[in-house]
């Protein structure tokens, strides 16, 4: 009779087993597309923030966005990815632009706000991080957003 009794507790546990694999859900996999913004200031054709999806180089985001034919695209690093919620500026053509990456500290004195101190402090930064973006600037010590805004215009790479 023991047996029995195994028997239909074993017979009981494999339907009860059975139904709940019927009653399981089924999983889901939802794919989430991840959409970022960027804010464009300047020579772009669109201005203001621009949203994407996915990944994106500067390069293909002039592409899609386009800009104005005075746009001086030397100041742009076209194969850096676009940081979400970053703002790019990309001003006109100023043939007498001070490149952050080449520029004599006697050039960099030339810009307004920067003295001695901070145009060797330039200098030293791009030694060990050569400029890739005009905001990059912005990692020296003693240049915030306030300065950066002032220059940006005066600037290249």
């Amino acid at each position: 009779m023991k047996k029995r009794y195994q028997i239909i507790g074993m017979i009981l546990l494999i339907i009860c087993s059975v139904i709940y694999d019927f009653q399981k859900p089924e999983e889901t996999i939802e794919e989430t597309i991840e959409i970022s913004y960027v804010t464009l200031e300047g020579e772009f054709n669109t201005t203001g923030n621009y949203e994407f999806e996915g990944e994106m180089t500067i390069g293909e985001l002039v592409e899609e966005v386009g800009v104005s034919d005075d746009a001086n695209l030397d100041v742009l690093n076209l194969d850096k990815e676009v940081e979400d919620e970053s703002r790019i500026y990309l001003p006109p053509i100023n043939e007498n632009a001070i490149s952050l990456n080449s520029a004599t500290l006697e050039e960099l004195m030339t810009l307004s706000g920067v003295g001695e101190k901070t145009a060797q402090k330039i200098i030293d930064y791009r030694e060990v991080t050569p400029f890739e973006c005009l905001e990059d600037i912005m990692n020296i010590s003693g240049i915030g957003e306030k300065t950066y805004l002032n220059l940006r215009e005066s600037l290249c790479l």
